[in-house]
């Protein structure tokens, strides 16, 4: 049979790793990799290994270098697959947590209650799109609830199919003045 009939692939995707990481499911390895910019060439063959997105170009006084995103690191190591000596990997290191809000003042204080968007005859619609674990099937929850809030009606397809590692996904979002239309 030519072509492929069936494609299976067994690994957990970032973003299901990231949500059982914080609710204490999934192992957490005591350990992050940095990129030296000092000793990084600015060659970008840590991204082209691990086609991850964490990996993100930084400009110095010595020109393009590559960073590594440590908030959005799904921690699979995969980046030092590439032949490059400016990766450090650090075992008990932790990511700072900002500081709370509690006992400040309101952050939102003085920012105007925003009208309600009018939507015309047609309603609205927009397609969203990224790479998966961006958030971008949430923004079009989001949308569709405040949709919802409003009384107004809303559909939406998720396209996220095998969106692992940098993945296409995209979400149609279309949102009419009622349910009904």
């Amino acid at each position: 049979v030519k072509g492929v009939s069936v494609l299976l692939y067994d690994q957990t995707c970032a973003a299901e790793k990231r949500r059982r990481r914080k609710r204490g499911t999934f192992p957490d390895p005591d350990k992050r990799v940095f990129i030296n910019e000092l000793v990084c060439e600015g060659c970008g063959d840590c991204g082209v290994q691990s086609n991850c997105v964490s990996i993100q170009p930084v400009e110095t006084e010595f020109g393009r270098k590559r960073k590594i995103d440590q908030s959005s690191c799904n921690k699979d190591f995969s980046c030092v697959n590439g032949f490059c000596p400016s990766f450090v990997t650090v075992h008990g290191a932790k990511i700072r947590k900002a500081e709370g809000l509690a006992g400040k003042a309101d952050p939102l204080e003085g920012v105007p209650v925003p009208a309600q968007f009018p939507l015309g005859e047609q309603g609205w619609a927009a397609i969203i799109d990224g790479v998966g674990g961006t958030g971008v099937v949430t923004v079009g929850a989001v949308l569709g609830m405040a949709a919802h809030l409003e009384d107004k009606g809303c559909g939406m397809i998720d396209m996220a199919g095998l969106a692992q590692k940098g993945g296409s996904v995209f979400t149609h979002v279309r949102i009419a003045r009622t349910p009904d239309d």
